[in-house]
Parts: C-alpha cells; sequence; structure tokens
C-alpha cells in the first residue's frame, strides 16, 4: 500500500513537471506594440515562431568613390500556424500597397485571410541608402500567441578593397616611391608568402634608398555614419633581428578632405603603428575613422636600420591583404 501511494506521488510530480502551453494574457503583452494575439475565436491557436528566409545578406563594391547604388532583396516567411503577419525594414523601401515608410523604416502588414495582403509573407525589398547595416524585423500572431523576431544589422553595404596599384587600374593605390607591389588576382606579380596581398618590398626603389614607401588612397561620399578600417597584416623578414628593434615599421595615416581645405593641406595624422617584429603570422586590425565622408588612407612601410655599409640591416616585406570599410555598431 505504502508503495502504491509513493508511486502516486511520484507520478504526480512528474505531471506538474511537464511544461504546459498557456496563452498570453493581456498584461504579459503591454509592452509590445508592434503585433498582438488577435483574440480571434475562429483564429488559429497554439504557438508562433516569427522565423524567415532570405535572398542575400551582404553586398559589397569596390570602387573609392562611393556612388548610390540600390540592391535588392527578397524575404519569405517560414512561420507556421498564424493569421497575420508584420514586416519592419530598417532601410528598405517597397511599393505593395500595405507599406508605410517613416523615416526611412518600412512597415508591412497583412493578414491570411485578406486577399490584397496575403501574398506579402513574401515580399522584394529595396535598399537604396548605400552603405550602412540594416535591421529586419518580423513578426506574427494568431488568436492566442504572438512572437517577434528582430535581427540586427541583418543586412550589410561595405566596401571591399581590390588591392590594385594605379599603375594596373584607374582607381589603385598611389604608389609614388614604387616601393609596392600587388598579388591581387589581376596582377601579374606572385610572392608565396603573400598572396592576394599588397606587398611594402624589402628592396626599395632606385633613388628611394632608405625613404619611407606610402600607399595612399583617396576615398568619397563614405557618408558620416560610424566606420572602420579593417585589413590584415604581417612582416616578412629576411633576416631575423636577434634582439626586438624599436623602430617604427609599418604605419597608416588619415587625411580629411573637407571643402574648406582647398587653400590648405592636412598633414595625415596617423591612426596607428607597429614597431615590433613579432607578427609573422597574419593579424588583423580594426580602426575607427572620423566622421567624415570625404579622407585619405595612407600605409607608410618604414627602412629597416642602415648597417655601416648603408644597406638595410634586417630588411623585410609588409603584406596587407582584406581592406575593407564597414559600418560600425554605433551601440
Amino acid at each position: 500500500m505504502r508503495i502504491g501511494i509513493s508511486l502516486f506521488f511520484v507520478s504526480m510530480f512528474c505531471i506538474s513537471c511537464v511544461a504546459e502551453y498557456v496563452p498570453q494574457t493581456t498584461s504579459d503583452r503591454d509592452e509590445n506594440t508592434l503585433i498582438l494575439p488577435t483574440e480571434d475565436p475562429d483564429g488559429r491557436r497554439g504557438e508562433v515562431a516569427a522565423t524567415f528566409l532570405s535572398s542575400q545578406r551582404k553586398f559589397s563594391f569596390s570602387e573609392s568613390n562611393m556612388s548610390s547604388q540600390t540592391f535588392r532583396v527578397s524575404y519569405v516567411t517560414t512561420a507556421q500556424n498564424f493569421d497575420i503577419f508584420k514586416w519592419v525594414f530598417e532601410g528598405g523601401y517597397t511599393d505593395v500597397g500595405s507599406s508605410t515608410t517613416v523615416s526611412g523604416t518600412t512597415t508591412i502588414a497583412g493578414s491570411l485571410d485578406d486577399p490584397s495582403t496575403a501574398s506579402q509573407v513574401a515580399v522584394l525589398i529595396e535598399y537604396r541608402d548605400g552603405f550602412g547595416r540594416y535591421d529586419v524585423t518580423h513578426a506574427v500572431a494568431n488568436s492566442t500567441d504572438f512572437d517577434i523576431n528582430t535581427k540586427n544589422d541583418f543586412v550589410s553595404y561595405e566596401y571591399i578593397d581590390d588591392l590594385q596599384l594605379q599603375s594596373n587600374a584607374s582607381e589603385g593605390w598611389q604608389n609614388p616611391q614604387q616601393g609596392w607591389i600587388t598579388t591581387a588576382t589581376t596582377a601579374t606579380q606572385t610572392f608565396a608568402a603573400c598572396d592576394d596581398a599588397l606587398i611594402g618590398f624589402n628592396v626599395a626603389s632606385e633613388g628611394y634608398e632608405g625613404e619611407p614607401a606610402q600607399l595612399i588612397k583617396q576615398f568619397s561620399n563614405f557618408g558620416t555614419s560610424p566606420k572602420n578600417l579593417v585589413f590584415e597584416y604581417k612582416m616578412d623578414f629576411l633576416i631575423l633581428p636577434s634582439t626586438n628593434e624599436e623602430y617604427k615599421k609599418i604605419a597608416l595615416g588619415y587625411t580629411p578632405i573637407v571643402s574648406e581645405s582647398a587653400s590648405f593641406t592636412f598633414e595625415p595624422s596617423e591612426l596607428w603603428s607597429d614597431s615590433g617584429f613579432s607578427v609573422t603570422e597574419f593579424r588583423q586590425v580594426i580602426i575607427p575613422l572620423p566622421l567624415i565622408p570625404d579622407f585619405k588612407i595612407t600605409f607608410t612601410k618604414y627602412p629597416s636600420l642602415l648597417n655601416s655599409q648603408g644597406n638595410e640591416r634586417y630588411p623585410f616585406n609588409v603584406c596587407i591583404r582584406n581592406v575593407k570599410i564597414i559600418p560600425a555598431n554605433e551601440n
């Protein structure tokens, strides 16, 4: 008898541990203003999840003078068991009838029971504002439940450098001391240590021995939103120093271009440099850029210290690759 009673209480305890679906009450959803359960007695009931698919998320360009470019993304809901839905597209536009756009954000609302909006479970969105990152929100609800799915920075439009020099391309990097080469895919040079990279070579061009070698590029129309310069670099020493020679080896300079500067010239300000010799494998660097739409970026490779014969004591190459300008997180 005791065993029977014990089993009864154990079974009751286990049953009470099973999660039971409870419809949301009005007090549970006061803070939600995007979508609410319909409370329609004829509507669908049970849990919902606002899942969706998109045709593409990342877009890029390689032109240093950024022009307005429109790109399109298709979205389709994969949610089940819902009656009504909403889409919210930051920076996105569409001409469907049930959409409204305020301050560059478009909202689409629809119902499966409304023939005029039911097809908008799949929509084509046009992004016209160019460089940036954009949030996407999808929401669904039925008579008893709702779900909101927000993807921050879901769509991005960013700059990816093609690593070309002006001698090889009309919009390449200026190479005034002829101290850099490129091994990018469209170039003819190869360099086993640094494929698909810009390379500050260990031997200076004739007439520039012992001088820094610069790599300069101008960027225009990049807007005033926060942005980061991202690149990877490493040093390839022909003769590795036996001690840490603390002299500058590579530096990044920034020059703003403003309308008032026609009568005078800004000196490049140094945003980053490296004086060590331990970076023999590629390492990523992320540099916040000032909120100015037009500017120049300068990479400078410095020569090694000279020996008594006037030759560099520790000749080395600098390799730079995966150069990008991307929208920064404003949070």
